[in-house]
């Protein structure tokens, strides 16, 4: 039986927001100023794989974001200046 691969559109597009929205940067200049790999940012910005929790912390301590923000796309308890992002 081959295994699906799960995909997470949802949180790759709030990714993408995030990034627009506190900055002018592409996908790579993001990455290497968050010290992500540009690569798997590029997969978890297009929902490829999911961003782990260490990298969703680092955004959310950064932006002011939560991760029930990130994962889930719940905007209670988000700053006003992440809630405008979404």
């Amino acid at each position: 039986m081959a295994t699906e691969r799960k995909h997470y559109p949802e949180i790759g597009l709030r990714l993408r927001k995030i990034r627009e929205g506190f900055s002018e940067m592409n996908q790579t200049e993001w990455a290497e100023a968050h010290g992500f790999n540009k690569t798997q940012y590029h997969q978890w910005e297009k929902g490829v794989r999911r961003i782990p929790l260490e990298a969703a912390e680092k955004i959310c301590a950064r932006y002011g974001m939560t991760l029930d923000g990130i994962y889930l796309g719940r905007l209670d308890g988000l700053s006003s200046n992440a809630r405008k992002v979404f």
